[in-house]
């Protein structure tokens, strides 16, 4: 996971705290990107509970609808949680969009608008075929652009 970012365990998720701390304060994330977050032992608690219940959620969610992960994101929804494809769009998304304003806010209107757009291939997924191919193009693009940051923050 890229520094700066809560450790979460195997999950890289965005957390709702987080996402208006974006908004809120530009600085504080190029800070924290920078410098590495200070976490408290009463927020390592509290993120330990949510991590608890989500988890709890998530396995109430997958027995209800065999076969199905529920309400999820694109790339989750076309490729799969844990997927290659999937975990460089998430470093894509901590290392390169939060690192500046307009990725902060890309982020944020990305968080709004997902949750619609995976309802809608669930409805069509006839779609995901395409989309599939679509997004192979940006995962290519988001692992280059890593390796790249990666390379000049070597140097």
């Amino acid at each position: 996971m890229g520094r700066g970012t809560m450790d979460r365990g195997e999950s890289s998720g965005v957390s709702a705290s987080e996402l208006a701390a974006m908004g809120m304060c530009e600085r504080r994330v190029a800070l924290d990107h920078r410098h590495g977050r200070k976490v408290s032992a009463a927020q390592h608690e509290a993120l330990q509970r949510g991590l608890r219940l989500h988890a709890a959620f998530d396995a109430q969610a997958a027995a209800e609808r065999p076969g199905r992960r529920g309400r999820c994101f694109i790339a989750t929804h076309i490729f799969g949680s844990a997927a290659p494809q999937t975990e460089v769009l998430r470093r894509y998304r901590d290392g390169v969009l939060r690192t500046s304003g307009p990725g902060c806010r890309l982020i944020v209107w990305y968080y709004r608008a997902a949750p619609l757009v995976c309802a809608w291939l669930c409805r069509h997924p006839w779609a995901c075929i395409p989309l599939r191919h679509a997004l192979s193009l940006m995962v290519w693009y988001a692992g280059w652009r890593c390796r790249r940051m990666e390379v000049h923050h070597v140097r």
